[in-house]
Protein backbone atom coordinates (compact mmCIF):
# COMPACT_ATOMS: atom_id res chain seq x y z
CA UNK A 1 0.00 0.00 0.00
CA UNK A 2 2.96 2.12 0.83
CA UNK A 3 4.41 1.61 -2.87
CA UNK A 4 1.63 2.42 -3.63
CA UNK A 5 0.83 6.37 -2.16
CA UNK A 6 4.63 6.71 -3.03
CA UNK A 7 3.56 6.37 -6.53
CA UNK A 8 0.71 8.59 -6.42
CA UNK A 9 2.36 11.29 -4.63
CA UNK A 10 5.32 11.40 -7.76
CA UNK A 11 2.89 11.61 -10.24
CA UNK A 12 1.02 14.18 -9.02
CA UNK A 13 4.59 16.43 -8.07
CA UNK A 14 5.41 15.58 -11.70
CA UNK A 15 2.17 16.68 -13.19
CA UNK A 16 1.73 20.00 -10.84
CA UNK A 17 5.43 21.33 -12.30
CA UNK A 18 4.95 20.51 -15.90
CA UNK A 19 1.74 22.08 -15.70
CA UNK A 20 3.46 25.11 -13.47
CA UNK A 21 6.65 25.05 -16.11
CA UNK A 22 4.38 24.94 -19.55
CA UNK A 23 3.08 28.39 -19.30
CA UNK A 24 6.35 29.90 -18.86
CA UNK A 25 7.99 27.71 -21.63
CA UNK A 26 5.43 28.83 -24.06
CA UNK A 27 5.35 32.30 -23.15
CA UNK A 28 9.52 32.27 -23.53
CA UNK A 29 8.84 30.37 -27.20
CA UNK A 30 5.61 33.00 -27.94
CA UNK A 31 8.06 35.89 -27.80
CA UNK A 32 10.95 34.65 -29.52
CA UNK A 33 9.18 33.59 -32.14
CA UNK A 34 6.47 36.09 -32.43
CA UNK A 35 8.08 38.99 -30.71
CA UNK A 36 9.51 40.64 -33.88
CA UNK A 37 11.33 43.63 -33.16
CA UNK A 38 9.08 45.44 -30.94
CA UNK A 39 9.62 43.07 -27.90
CA UNK A 40 10.57 45.38 -25.26
CA UNK A 41 8.94 48.26 -26.68
CA UNK A 42 7.01 49.16 -23.86
CA UNK A 43 9.25 48.52 -21.73
CA UNK A 44 12.19 51.05 -22.87
CA UNK A 45 8.87 53.81 -23.81
CA UNK A 46 8.38 53.58 -19.83
CA UNK A 47 11.97 53.26 -18.99
CA UNK A 48 12.44 56.53 -20.81
CA UNK A 49 9.69 58.26 -18.98
CA UNK A 50 10.63 57.18 -15.83
CA UNK A 51 14.21 58.52 -16.24
CA UNK A 52 13.42 62.01 -15.76
CA UNK A 53 11.63 61.71 -12.82
CA UNK A 54 12.95 62.97 -9.73
CA UNK A 55 13.53 60.43 -6.50
CA UNK A 56 10.56 60.56 -4.04
CA UNK A 57 12.57 61.60 -0.26
CA UNK A 58 11.47 59.72 2.59
CA UNK A 59 10.97 61.26 6.19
Amino acid sequence: MIPFFTDLTLLALCVVGITALMGSISQFIAVKLFGGKKVFHFVDKSKSFQENWSPVKRR
